[in-house]
């Protein structure tokens, strides 16, 4: 009876079979909405705005973002890369 080598790893010295890469964990994305006064608000979206209007007037890349939703007023408040702005709700 014959052995079949069709399916049979071949082994040279000093070769290492390749190894598969780890996979890396699915992390879902996380979705923020704020609720005040019966409006909802989606913060990324925000985020996004206020990034874009600092954009519009200003060429260097964003180091730092902090967005402040102020709903009594209407309006957000941003400071980026030090530069503050407001961006309407």
């Amino acid at each position: 009876m014959r052995k079949s080598t069709e399916n049979a790893e071949v082994k040279t010295p000093g070769r290492q079979p390749k190894k598969q890469p780890a996979r890396k964990a699915h992390t879902p994305a996380t979705e923020i909405y704020l609720q005040v006064d019966g409006k909802e608000y989606d913060c990324a979206a925000l985020v996004e705005q206020a990034k874009a209007d600092y954009r519009s007037t200003h060429k260097i890349g964003i180091h730092s973002c902090r967005v402040y939703i102020k709903p009594a007023e209407g309006c957000a408040y941003y400071v980026i890369n030090k530069v503050d702005g407001k961006i309407p709700l």
